[in-house]
């Protein structure tokens, strides 16, 4: 009997946002111990941020490091200063919980901050309250990422995705979580592989970053919705001039460089901090944003497909959320831009066949396969975005922003429920024919063999892929709102 822990698919399914309990509490880097463990006690928590004059947090004081101080004679006179943690640990309030266990088990602290979109801390968690996973498997992977030394060790770590998206599909997790999953292995990797940069850089005596900056990754991973066929697509913001160009060019290169070697491809598109399209100060970040959104057709459609569905992963996080709120705010009233975008959609059709009737009678198939993912999946996508482009959404997930446009009541209950249960459906399909390629050794992609699906799975599919048809109408009306 195989007495091996069950895998517990919890730290992939929540992130710190539902663990999160309280407000931040903090203490001036003047104040004693005394006072520290009073305020803690007032609260009933375990740990206390420090701040100086200015009010940035600049350490972190546990309840173990008072009793540890106390039991080597201190007295509670002595200065938080003297007794801190510094730097400030954390992540945003969107990571993963397995990604919060893997770094505080590798860095050996049991209290984590935890930030919102600008980089703010919004709140801190400890080991305790998140620890609720059954054994370490769970949170392994992106642990392994995290310390990699060298493209070799990343491409090592990634090779579990597949046993990791298998076994969270056993554990009963849908497509929606186990893509979360797989794009957080992808963050963690564009992460590691700019940060490998940034250690190859100063070895090469060119030095650190001469301005600060932000690494972000675009499309599926930006959206938390990778499968398991990955390219890369990723962009920089510096905030300098022009003239600082030159390094982050030769740091993307050889970011992109490290990402490949990991198994990672370039992208075909050019959609890489290499490509001097993808980098730029926030002042570059606007005009290109201007000029995209006011040409709208053709190529630049395709890179702002790309582009709003970004996510920082390696910097200065407020850089990206306040490009976001800009590059929202330019887009959400040019009336013209977001028709051509409702048009692109329409150009999607679902991989369908008709009889005389006009009734679905079969799948069109391509070399034996059915391609969900332009003829499902890219037209949701799409719907989703220019929606939350025209209402103002910052939300990136597709599932989220649908959620945010039927709160809003901006689409109906029913539509959006249509929409999210064909999101998953298609992206159940693909990760399943994925995961069987990835045993018969073939590359994965996003055509599905029918014949993987039983009769009622492939009814199914047919009906969630006849959503295709109707969205652009519903999108158009949500527009017009």
């Amino acid at each position: 009997m195989d007495a091996s822990p069950a895998f517990d698919s919890y730290p992939y399914r929540h992130r710190l946002s539902d663990v999160l309990t309280w407000e931040p509490l903090d203490i001036d880097v003047g104040a004693t111990l005394a006072q520290a463990a009073a305020a803690m006690a007032s609260r009933n928590v375990g740990s206390i941020l420090v701040r100086d004059g200015g009010g940035t947090h600049v350490g972190i004081l546990t309840e173990r490091d008072i009793m540890r101080r106390i039991a080597m004679g201190e007295d509670g006179g002595s200065s938080v200063r003297n007794v801190m943690s510094f730097p400030v640990v954390s992540l945003p309030a969107d990571a993963l919980v397995y990604k919060a266990l893997g770094r505080m088990e590798r860095l050996g602290i049991r209290h984590l901050a935890v930030t919102d979109p600008d980089g703010k801390i919004i709140g801190v968690v400890s080991l305790r309250t998140i620890l609720k996973t059954r054994n370490t498997a769970a949170f392994a992977l992106g642990d392994a990422i995290e310390s990699a030394p060298d493209s070799a060790a990343i491409a090592a770590a990634r090779a579990r995705l597949p046993a990791l998206a298998s076994a969270l599909l056993q554990d009963g997790s849908g497509a929606a979580t186990v893509a979360g999953a797989i794009s957080a292995a992808m963050r963690d990797s564009t992460e590691r592989a700019g940060v490998l940069a940034l250690e190859s850089m100063e070895r090469s005596g060119l030095g650190p970053p001469p301005v600060p900056f932000t690494l972000l990754v675009l499309g599926s991973g930006g959206r938390g919705e990778s499968l398991l066929a990955p390219d890369q697509d990723n962009a920089v913001i510096f905030d300098g001039t022009p003239e600082h160009d030159a390094w982050f060019a030769e740091w993307g290169t050889r970011l992109t460089d490290i990402l490949d070697a990991a198994g990672i491809p370039y992208c075909n598109g050019g959609v890489m901090v290499s490509n001097p399209l993808w980098r730029g100060t926030p002042e570059d970040w606007r005009q290109r944003v201007g000029e995209w959104i006011g040409r709208g057709r053709g190529e630049n459609l395709m890179n702002v497909d790309i582009f709003f569905d970004f996510a920082p992963v390696l910097g200065e996080a407020g850089l990206a959320a306040a490009l976001r709120r800009d590059a929202i705010a330019a887009a959400r009233q040019e009336v013209v831009f977001l028709g051509n975008l409702v048009q692109h959609i329409g150009a999607f059709r679902p991989p369908l066949s008709w009889d005389w009737f006009g009734l679905t009678c079969g799948f069109q198939l391509q070399d034996g396969r059915v391609d969900l993912k332009l003829g499902g999946l890219l037209p949701l996508v799409s719907a989703a975005r220019v929606l939350a482009l025209r209402h103002g959404i910052e939300a990136t997930s597709t599932f989220e922003r649908f959620r945010k446009l039927r709160e809003r009541k901006l689409i109906s209950a029913g539509d959006a429920v249509a929409v999210t249960e064909a999101l998953e459906v298609f992206m159940a399909a693909i990760l399943r024919q994925q995961l069987a390629d990835s045993v018969a050794g073939l590359e994965p992609s996003s055509k599905i063999d029918p014949s993987i699906l039983d009769r009622r799975e492939r009814r199914a599919l047919r009906a969630h892929l006849t959503m295709v048809d109707i969205i652009q109408p519903m999108v158009e009306g949500a527009v017009a709102r």
